[in-house]
């Protein structure tokens, strides 16, 4: 009896713990900046495409809103980031675009219509890594136009 109680005590305490563990997002402190902009390559505007700003403090995402053309990153970590375009990460949003004939509602969560052209950049754009593409970033609102050329 004492060997089957144990092993419940042990069971129940194993279940207690691993249901501390969540899955919540990790929030980082509040860096006070943002970075905006548009993004082309080869001159096309990218409207379809997942930013991703990145460095040894953290990183921070924002997507392209077809709408307006403009990408939104907030809670962005100070100091010099590694930027990437990844364009496949976009690819949902363009086919719900295309599946509802041009209507999209945006990051925003307003409703429009969109360009439905897709222009993907070349997949070393994807990665922060291999981009080459930098900016610095300080406190408040900051503007990096992501200019790709063919």
């Amino acid at each position: 009896m004492l060997k089957i109680t144990s092993k419940i005590i042990l069971t129940s305490l194993v279940f207690a713990l691993s249901s501390c563990a969540t899955n919540a997002p990790i929030t980082l402190p509040e860096s006070g900046a943002t970075l905006e902009g548009t993004v082309t390559y080869g001159g096309e505007p990218v409207l379809f495409a997942l930013i991703i700003a990145q460095n040894n403090n953290g990183s921070a995402t924002g997507k392209v809103d077809p709408q307006t053309g403009k990408y939104l990153i907030k809670n962005i970590p100070l100091g010099e980031v590694n930027i990437a375009v990844n364009t496949d990460a976009g690819m949902g949003d363009y086919q719900q675009a295309v599946m509802q004939g041009g209507a999209y509602k945006g990051p925003d969560g307003k409703a429009g219509t969109v360009n439905l052209k897709l222009v993907a950049v070349p997949k070393k754009y994807h990665d922060v890594s291999s981009s080459g593409l930098t900016t610095t970033i300080v406190k408040g609102s900051n503007t990096f136009n992501i200019q790709i050329d063919k």
